[in-house]
């Protein structure tokens, strides 16, 4: 992945003005995005494949105007259960340390530490699946949708922070609203997500994606 030396800056103007441009464009779309994901989320399990469904779904509107739903449909058949994997990685390392700080290890052992460690490792792992899920709506496969997350998230750790907090203040205002999270969150985050990441993760799979974004009737 290129470098993001302007904190996601382009031509165009920030990115934030590029996602609020986008996203009021394509409001009613958005919305529906949203409380799809919202819904297809709710048994967690498959928060990974409805994360990158709405990822596809919102690709595809930034491609080409409308949502194509043909398009949404291959990104999940193949990469639908690699997302759902993914989606417990961060799981694996934050349940263990949440319940050995939840059962009040003693600063004296090495439970904190690992607990710690853990946190950090999740946390880690959360955004890293970011820019790995924008890649796969994108095109990409698993193996190389990962790497190129690997390396930009540890090559580029400002913009991987940015890109966190962004997200973390979106999740937080739009909870504030209760109903308007499932309305919002995924419209502005996403949108912002894919905006973020767009000419990094487009060059990085120029020479990976195998499905693009059809012309398809939606």
């Amino acid at each position: 992945m290129s470098g993001h030396d302007s904190g996601g800056d382009t031509d165009a103007g920030p990115t934030h003005k590029r996602t609020l441009r986008f996203v009021y464009r394509h409001s009613v779309t958005l919305v529906a995005v949203s409380i799809a994901w919202f819904v297809a989320s709710l048994p967690l399990v498959t928060i990974g494949p409805a994360t990158l469904g709405a990822y596809a779904a919102i690709q595809s509107l930034r491609d080409t105007g409308r949502l194509d739903r043909g398009y949404v449909v291959r990104i999940l058949r193949t990469n639908g259960v690699h997302a759902a994997l993914l989606s417990f990685l961060p799981v694996v390392f934050a349940a263990p340390a949440g319940l050995s700080l939840r059962g009040g290890a003693t600063l004296a052992g090495f439970e904190p530490i690992v607990a710690v460690i853990g946190l950090y490792v999740a946390g880690y792992l959360v955004i890293a699946l970011i820019p790995t899920s924008v890649a796969m709506a994108n095109g990409a496969s698993p193996s190389p949708a990962l790497k190129q997350a690997y390396v930009w998230t540890a090559t580029h750790p400002t913009a991987a922070l940015s890109l966190a907090i962004v997200t973390a203040v979106v999740f937080a205002v739009t909870a504030l609203l209760t109903i308007g999270f499932a309305l919002l969150f995924p419209a502005v985050a996403f949108s912002y997500h894919i905006e973020y990441l767009a000419d990094d993760i487009d060059a990085a799979t120029a020479t990976d994606a195998s499905t693009p974004v059809s012309n398809s009737p939606a």
